[in-house]
């Protein structure tokens, strides 16, 4: 009986070491695992050959949704957007994640981040589509420049210009910001062309720069 015990203890001890080393190695390949993981994701923060949606939303966390079939943000004008996708272009700050019944909630401020893949040769109109009337007036900034959006013929439609002289040049990245007092419901921006090539400057007008 004592022979019996002494190798079953025996195996026992067997089986607990190999029990044991097979945990230590699972945890060593873990760990190996994730730091590799760690150095990949810090290898793409510090290097510069990112792409710009990559950036915007990894490193300086400016959107709300990654789409890596947009690599530069890249914007065709006229383009037609529907908030309510998870579109590259909005902005992380302002915007609710989830869009509910056919609307996505602009919180205060909020807007989209894009580049532009050619010159401009026209002023830009901006149209944005709401759930209802304004209630008060949305102005928005784009880069330097500042203006409020009008009220359109049909009530739950704004329009505002924007003129080239407000967008940066060289594909930079651009930021067209809405602000509201209250918040909005909205369903599609739309960006076109201007028939006119002037904008007044009663309603819009450039942000004067303060040096730092």
């Amino acid at each position: 009986m004592k022979f019996k015990d002494l190798s079953n203890t025996k195996n026992k001890e067997i089986e607990y070491n190999r029990a044991s080393i097979t945990l230590r190695f699972t945890l060593i390949a873990l760990i190996l695992i994730l730091s590799c993981y760690y150095l990949w994701v810090l290898y793409k923060a510090v290097t510069p050959n990112v792409s710009t949606a990559y950036k915007a939303y990894y490193i300086k966390t400016q959107t709300l949704f990654w789409q890596p079939n947009k690599p530069n943000l890249s914007l065709n004008i006229p383009s037609f957007l529907d908030v309510t996708k998870k579109s590259p272009y909005l902005s992380r700050k302002g915007w609710d994640k989830n869009a509910d019944n056919g609307y996505r909630q602009l919180n205060s401020s909020g807007g989209l981040y894009f580049t532009l893949p050619f010159i401009l040769k026209k002023n830009i109109k901006v149209t944005l589509t709401l759930a209802s009337p304004l209630t008060s007036p949305v102005h928005f900034s784009m880069n330097k420049w500042k203006g409020v959006f009008t009220p359109q013929k049909r009530a739950n439609i704004v329009e505002a210009e924007i003129p080239i002289v407000a967008f940066k040049a060289n594909h930079a990245l651009q930021f067209l910001q809405f602000n509201t007092s209250t918040p909005l419901l909205l369903k599609n921006v739309k960006i076109s062309f201007t028939t006119l090539n002037a904008i007044s400057h009663k309603k819009s007008i450039p942000l004067i720069q303060t040096s730092s």
